[in-house]
């Protein structure tokens, strides 16, 4: 009887220990699947930052969405922000599965979730990343110029002490950039007192989009205004594109948020180029076979002569961009924003 029972209680523990295997083995075959439900989704998330996010570049939009859910054959959701941070936050963490972006908010993002990585930025007219470049702008209002006006060029000198207005302090353009160049020109330790009122300046507005820090110079909210340069709103008065001293002037039938302010005048009186800005994909919910196929979509011929993507000059419809030459989507690595990287250290 008792070998009987010892028999019995053996039987048992065999049959638990066999029972906690596949159970065991449940869980983590479980886990795996949970990992990759993602990866397996029928639906592509893409964000845009604010600027891309306005009423006139929806054409834009659904045509960049056209062109991906050909590639993958996948459902696109298209998202829009009126806040950098909440694309920053968004791609890092899983939110949202593609997202357009400028230098400074992906490597927030990257540094944040090492997962996500740019794969495409747009070219410049030689199609190729050499010339992949825009402009940040430091603007006054023509009328004030003259202050700025140095010999042979312009100076900033006068900016201490004024009322500033730049995007938000995760714009490549509207902020890093523009910052680290005035905090090298001030011998500044760093761009730490660049956002704080009456410390470098008399106040610091933050207009939450290029659109909008613009406005602040042109409403006379502000004195001096940092903006990227934006064709599609605005015409050369005087003076030679993205150069230090032309005058912008907004379009007689611009639309919303420039509206308001047609026919008014910027002066730039510095002028930086800047990285062009990634489309940036989270690894962990996209799949290198989505990802790949992607990128072959978007750096497609076709693609780059979609007038909806890359729009001519003197569209009537603004696009993603303009094209004046070969522009197009080109594929790019991390790397290409160690510049970037190297401003924020």
């Amino acid at each position: 009887m008792f070998e009987l029972k010892k028999i019995e209680k053996t039987m048992v523990r065999i049959v638990l220990i066999a029972t906690l295997i596949v159970l065991a083995g449940c869980r983590s075959s479980n886990q795996t699947v949970s990992g990759n439900q993602n990866q397996s989704s029928d639906t592509i998330k893409i964000a845009f930052y604010p600027n891309e996010s306005a009423a006139e570049f929806e054409p834009a939009r659904k045509a960049v969405k056209a062109v991906i859910e050909k590639a993958t054959d996948k459902k696109v959701e298209l998202v829009t922000s009126t806040d950098y941070n909440v694309v920053v936050e968004s791609i890092a963490n899983g939110q949202v599965d593609l997202a357009y972006m400028g230098a400074e908010g992906y490597i927030e993002a990257n540094k944040k979730n090492e997962q996500v990585e740019a794969i495409l930025t747009n070219s410049g007219p030689s199609g190729t990343l050499e010339d992949a470049l825009y402009y940040s702008f430091l603007a006054v209002k023509p009328e004030n110029s003259k202050e700025y006006e140095k010999t042979g060029g312009y100076t900033i000198d006068p900016i201490k002490d004024k009322t500033i207005s730049f995007v938000t302090n995760t714009s490549t353009s509207g902020f890093t950039v523009p910052s680290n160049k005035i905090a090298e020109h001030f011998d500044l330790k760093n761009t730490d007192d660049l956002i704080m009122d009456g410390l470098f300046f008399e106040k610091v507005l933050f207009g939450g989009s290029h659109q909008g820090s613009m406005i602040n110079l042109l409403k006379g909210d502000a004195d001096v205004a940092a903006f990227m340069n934006m064709p599609q709103y605005f015409d050369v008065i005087q003076g030679e594109e993205n150069k230090a001293g032309v005058i912008y002037e907004v379009k007689k039938d611009a639309q919303a948020p420039f509206d308001t302010v047609q026919g008014e005048q910027a002066q730039v009186i510095l002028s930086i180029p800047v990285l062009n800005g990634p489309i940036a994909a989270n690894k962990e919910t996209l799949s290198e076979a989505d990802i790949d196929k992607i990128i072959e979509g978007m750096t497609a011929d076709s693609t780059a002569e979609n007038t909806a993507i890359f729009a001519p000059k003197d569209a009537d419809v603004p696009g993603m961009f303009t094209k004046e030459g070969n522009e197009r989507y080109v594929k790019v690595t991390d790397d290409f924003y160690d510049e970037i990287k190297e401003m924020n250290k």
